[in-house]
């Protein structure tokens, strides 16, 4: 069934991922990037889309190859972000900003996946702990922008589709919630937990920004 908050949505998280791999390629460099929240974001997709050779939405009909395609996008697109982090332009990494230890991100989304998963099978498993671990994905990236003073226009560009597709996706929600009927707790809290974060991103971004404005205005007078 088309639905535009979800369909929108997925173009422009893809829409995302690519602005960020065109920042590496013009730039050449990953300034400004946290390679821990790119990590997460692999490990997210992978997690979740084990199911990609699933035939669920009908018999390789046009709704199939369009979620597979989609899929496998994120999957090889986001491994390819990590590669070019930590291999072509890992000289321009920021390791000494870039110091939240994932571990503390992906232990409990474990734990909380393990009690709230709905259904007992490891696919569902893998599912709920990749919605939850999706939540707090950005908070590396939250905490890199809080220990530098400049961010450039592509990370820019590349964080604001990123939270439009958060919003959305809780559209989405409401969405199907109206139309089908369909509700699910994880997803719905994870997504507002998710569309916070992007707040406070949001909001350091304009502080930097406005910063920025502001030593350009000092330097011209």
């Amino acid at each position: 069934m088309f639905n535009v908050f979800r369909d929108l949505g997925d173009f422009l998280h893809l829409f995302a991922i690519i602005l960020l791999l065109v920042k590496f390629i013009r730039t050449k460099s990953c300034a400004n990037i946290s390679g821990k929240t790119q990590i997460l974001h692999a490990i997210v997709f992978m997690m979740r889309y084990l199911d990609v050779f699933e035939t669920s939405y009908g018999s390789y009909s046009c709704c199939y190859y369009y979620i597979t395609s989609m899929k496998v996008a994120y999957v090889l697109l986001s491994l390819l972000t990590v590669y070019m982090i930590y291999g072509p332009y890992k000289k321009t990494y920021d390791r000494e900003n870039d110091t939240v230890y994932n571990d503390f991100l992906i232990v409990p989304c474990i734990v909380l996946a393990t009690f709230l998963s709905s259904i007992c099978s490891p696919i569902e498993f893998l599912w709920t702990f990749s919605v939850f671990l999706e939540a707090v994905a950005i908070v590396p990236q939250l905490d890199l922008l809080c220990k530098i003073d400049y961010v450039d226009n592509y990370t820019t560009a590349y964080l604001i589709p990123l939270g439009m597709y958060r919003v959305l996706y809780i559209l989405n929600w409401g969405y199907r919630y109206h139309y089908e009927g369909y509700y699910d707790q994880n997803s719905v809290y994870s997504g507002f937990l998710m569309a916070v974060v992007f707040a406070l991103v949001f909001v350091r971004l304009y502080i930097l920004k406005r910063r920025e404005h502001r030593s350009m205005i000092t330097i011209v007078e």
